[in-house]
């Protein structure tokens, strides 16, 4: 294996390790000294990738941004049936915020921690997950025909982060258990008001 193959393993191995500690236990109360004790490596690896911690939160938030997007993807493809699609997608997002273990989402929760002025970057890495959901529910809403779309994402929207963010409350199900049923209730709505 090269030394690159080998340095990148380990930039992964950190990502892993400081996203589960981040996850878990809030990204202020976790210092970079413990992701290097559990990575098992000398604090310069970690500096070597990561100079300032803001630069692991932020890799941490890409890595959990990029995997979130790739279920989406895979989810549109697997339902061409704009209808179909959306209820598909609320339905994947519903089982991830019931998860026995779910802890919110991690960029919610990730926001809450810093304040837009000591840490603009990673508030605007949160804020950048939280507009393409938004494009992706107004593109996903403009293919279902009702003439206030737009509207209709937004309150979905809302009803997404909100079961997302309740989610980790409760040790099973909980209120986010009812998104599909919302979101149900929000198209019907929205298909009467064209009527």
């Amino acid at each position: 294996m090269s030394k690159q193959v080998r340095g990148q393993a380990l930039r992964e191995k950190l990502v892993d390790i400081a996203a589960d500690l981040f996850y878990t236990n809030g990204v202020r109360a976790v210092g970079v000294d413990e992701v290097v004790r559990q990575a098992g490596v000398a604090k310069a690896s970690l500096y070597r990738w990561f100079p300032h911690k803001d630069d692991l939160v932020l890799a941490v938030l890409q890595r959990r941004d990029d995997l979130f997007w790739a279920q989406w993807e895979a989810t549109a493809r697997q339902h061409p049936d704009p209808r179909e699609q959306l209820d598909a997608q609320l339905a994947w997002i519903e089982d991830l915020a019931t998860l026995r273990g779910y802890r919110g989402c991690a960029f919610v929760n990730t926001a809450a921690e810093f304040d837009g002025d000591e840490s603009p970057d990673i508030r605007n890495r949160c804020l950048a997950h939280e507009d393409e959901l938004r494009r992706r529910l107004r593109e996903s809403t403009g293919r279902l025909g009702v003439s206030d779309s737009d509207r209709l994402a937004d309150r979905l929207h809302l009803v997404i982060v909100g079961a997302l963010a309740t989610g980790g409350l409760y040790p099973t199900s909980g209120p986010a258990a009812e998104l599909r049923s919302l979101a149900a209730d929000l198209v019907a709505a929205a298909e009467a008001a064209d009527h």
